[in-house]
């Protein structure tokens, strides 16, 4: 994982996109985006060769959306720490390709590098609950 980054707004174009909400003293979103062959890479090697997935699927859309349970639980359970008590949302899973996403509060965007050099962009966009920004 690079160093996070503010950014105004989330620009690129993504194949399959995770969102996955969360309430509580931070309210907002998480979002796994990556393209279809960096999703299909995941996938297999979450699969660990138990089966091969050459497209975007039912069994492909699945283990991306546990994917970002398991990442989004994480992130939760760590806020949980600095006193910031969030409970995420089951995750939504948009493939095909996808318009740009809009979103109100601060996005904080995290390239990470997973599978060798396949890069998929996450990205936390949140804000503090009762608050209009």
């Amino acid at each position: 994982m690079e160093k996070p980054s503010v950014v105004k707004e989330i620009e690129k174009h993504y194949d399959v996109v995770t969102n996955i909400g969360f309430t509580g003293e931070l309210e907002g979103n998480i979002l796994y985006s990556f393209t279809e062959n960096v999703a299909k890479d995941i996938v297999n090697n979450m699969m660990d060769g138990m089966m091969k997935i050459e497209e975007i699927n039912d069994m492909a859309i699945s283990a991306i959306g546990e994917l970002g349970n398991m990442v989004s639980g994480s992130i939760a359970t760590n806020l949980e720490k600095y006193g910031y008590n969030i409970v995420v949302t089951p995750p939504s899973v948009f493939t095909g390709k996808i318009v740009k996403v809009n979103s109100k509060g601060v996005i904080l965007g995290f390239p990470v590098y997973v599978s060798g050099d396949n890069e998929m962009d996450l990205y936390f966009i949140y804000r503090e609950a009762n608050k209009d920004f």
